[in-house]
């Protein structure tokens, strides 16, 4: 019965988007780097500001119940329910975290790599497929290789936390088939692209000195990658069919 999963994901998401402020809390203040230049990057909003700001919680929480529910119509009882479940608070926080200071934490991220890994061996045992970690495996060094090879290209464009998210995208996305992967990176494009001027008109976008071109000026692309991850999941539901 679809109804189940679709509620039983809305109240994981809704929990979970309650405890964002948390999780922003929890995660110590980036360490300055003496190679970047401040004028790249907004002026930083100190996590504990962050996580005190009104209503944070409210919005994160009715995020969380959209972000599950959709889960829960797209995957229905699966085991990919499960992982990608666990990882709505930590992901809606990074999100919150990439938009406000394009800043992705380790402190989130490591983490979910680990819940996202054992659920899975869970559901190979379980399920008697050790395939299942095989597709894991090859959609995290898949994206992740991409995302890294794009950081080595041009390290100004792609900071190597979203390297590190697009691993954690691709270990979950794996086992739900290479085309969910390949949509995740496509989305993940496809928003950042029509999010640009909205986001330049509210002075999201730093525009690069010396730079020329569509990519003069930066976007925070974590929140991208989440949203793309999330799309690639219903494109799979649609394309799997009824």
């Amino acid at each position: 019965m679809l109804a189940l999963p679709v509620l039983v994901g809305a109240l994981a998401g809704l929990l979970g988007g309650l405890a964002v402020p948390r999780l922003v809390a929890w995660c110590p203040e980036p360490e300055h780097d003496p190679a970047e230049n401040p004028d790249d990057f907004p002026d930083h909003v100190p996590f504990a500001e962050l996580a005190a700001r009104p209503r944070l919680g409210l919005w994160c929480g009715l995020a969380g119940a959209l972000v599950g529910a959709t889960l829960g119509v797209s995957i229905g009882w699966g085991w990919a329910l499960l992982w990608l479940l666990a990882v709505v608070a930590p992901c809606i926080a990074l999100a919150v975290i990439d938009y406000v200071t394009w800043y992705l934490p380790k402190r989130l991220v490591l983490p979910s790599y680990a819940v996202v890994a054992v659920l899975e061996v869970v559901a190979a045992v379980a399920l008697g497929k050790p395939m299942l970690l095989v597709l894991a495996v090859g959609g995290m060094v898949v994206l992740g290789g991409y995302y890294g090879l794009m950081w080595i290209i041009s390290p100004r464009i792609m900071a190597f936390g979203d390297v590190r998210l697009g691993g954690l995208i691709g270990l979950a996305l794996g086992p739900l088939g290479a085309a969910s992967v390949l949509v995740s990176v496509l989305a993940a494009a496809v928003l950042a692209v029509l999010a640009y001027v909205p986001m330049r008109l509210r002075g999201n976008a730093i525009r690069r000195d010396g730079v020329r071109g569509p990519l003069k000026e930066n976007l925070p692309y974590g929140p991208f990658l989440l949203l793309g991850a999330l799309v690639a999941v219903v494109v799979g539901r649609v394309l799997a069919g009824p």
